[in-house]
């Protein structure tokens, strides 16, 4: 094997752009292990760009379905609109996709929708799908998850969910006939980082002192489904004052921002951070929360990037029970149930009031080896290539 297409939505646009950073992750392990890697991805116009052994095609995005809010959240707000800018996307990634896979001896794709759906029919060789949340949830609504599986599942694919809960949805989507078929093609894995960039970040922070007053972050998409009113909701109830920052940007942003917080708190909103100004944010943190919640469809999200790279940072985490974060380890956060503001207070009063916080932090970053991409491109690799053979 020695050229990959890699099939996506989100890709980063330019230097330090944070959406699609893990599938870019991915892609240069992919190239670390002498493979040629192509991209197609979404982006402002049809441009192609090369980074070293990978080569990236965009594909026209007009209706900017994969950036700033995300596509589930442009469904769910503008349907006709984003349906009509969904389908024309198929149709220029299968274009683009038909027209680069004769020379691809494997592909992998990142979200089951479009990519995977695109991807089965026209590429050959070992096939990878890798849901992500989002694409599972739009899927299961509209009807389309099992038809799905079931298509990659006769295609030979491999798949890969990075949550247990993910994994529970497309088993009960399936018919029980192809339940085994599932289970022997699916792994359960989170996407990787580059472990040494939130390593040199864990060591700056062994001297930093706490900040005064304490610094409590979110980092993400501004969207419903991170759950940050709930940690709005929660700060009125923390009598020791806070600074809250926020970075990132998305259509919830303005609704957040008119929230009136009590004065002894202060919030900033940082909007779409660069990869070396996010890291400084993130280890200029005393506790990263992660308050995600349920959806009224029944949508969560994943395994937020955001969390596994404070855990590998030595930050301390409190994360809700949502989702994909309800499959992270003990000992990597301190979990609280979603949508619920008080246990939400309770678990942050007592996290900066706690003398031991940050050292049980440095602990448990040292158990975020797993999540370097090494660990992870090897285990993914060896699932796709096994199913392969």
């Amino acid at each position: 094997m020695k050229r990959i297409g890699l099939v996506t939505t989100s890709y980063p646009r330019r230097a330090g752009d944070p959406a699609g950073g893990f599938v870019a992750g991915h892609a240069r392990w992919l190239a670390s292990r002498g493979l040629e890697v192509e991209v197609v991805a979404a982006g402002d116009d049809g441009a192609t760009e090369r980074d070293g052994r990978i080569t990236i095609v965009r594909v026209p995005d007009k209706g900017r379905l994969f950036y700033r809010g995300g596509a589930p959240e442009t469904f769910d707000d503008r349907v006709v609109r984003a349906t009509i800018a969904g389908a024309r996307f198929t149709a220029g990634l299968a274009a683009a996709v038909r027209a680069r896979a004769r020379t691809w001896d494997g592909a992998v794709c990142h979200w089951l929708a479009p990519s995977a759906i695109v991807a089965a029919p026209l590429t050959r060789g070992p096939l990878l799908a890798i849901a992500h949340s989002g694409d599972v949830h739009v899927l299961a609504r509209r009807g389309l998850l099992a038809p799905t599986l079931a298509a990659l599942l006769a295609r030979g694919a491999r798949l890969v969910f990075v949550s247990d809960e993910l994994l529970a949805i497309a088993r009960d989507a399936v018919p029980r006939v192809l339940r085994g078929r599932l289970d022997a093609a699916a792994l359960v894995y989170p996407m990787g980082l580059d472990l040494a960039r939130f390593t040199a970040i864990a060591a700056a922070r062994a001297t930093r002192p706490r900040a005064t007053p304490a610094r409590i972050g979110v980092i993400g998409r501004l969207v419903p489904v991170k759950g940050i009113e709930v940690l709005l909701d929660a700060l009125a109830s923390v009598t020791a004052p806070v600074e809250l920052v926020i970075a990132g940007d998305g259509p919830s942003r303005v609704a957040l921002e008119a929230r009136v917080l009590p004065t002894r708190h202060r919030a900033r909103f940082l909007g779409e951070v660069p990869a070396d100004r996010r890291d400084a944010v993130l280890g200029g943190l005393d506790l990263l929360v992660a308050p995600s919640i349920v959806l009224d469809d029944g949508r969560t999200e994943g395994t937020p990037t955001a969390v596994l790279e404070a855990v590998a940072a030595a930050v301390p985490v409190i994360a809700s029970t949502a989702g994909g974060l309800a499959s992270l380890p003990g000992p990597w956060a301190r979990r609280v149930p979603a949508g619920d503001p008080r246990a939400l207070a309770a678990a942050i009063t007592a996290a900066l009031a706690d003398p031991d916080l940050q050292l049980l932090a440095n602990a448990t970053a040292a158990s975020a080896r797993v999540l370097d991409w090494n660990v992870v491109g090897r285990r993914l690799h060896d699932h796709w290539l096994g199913h392969a053979a």
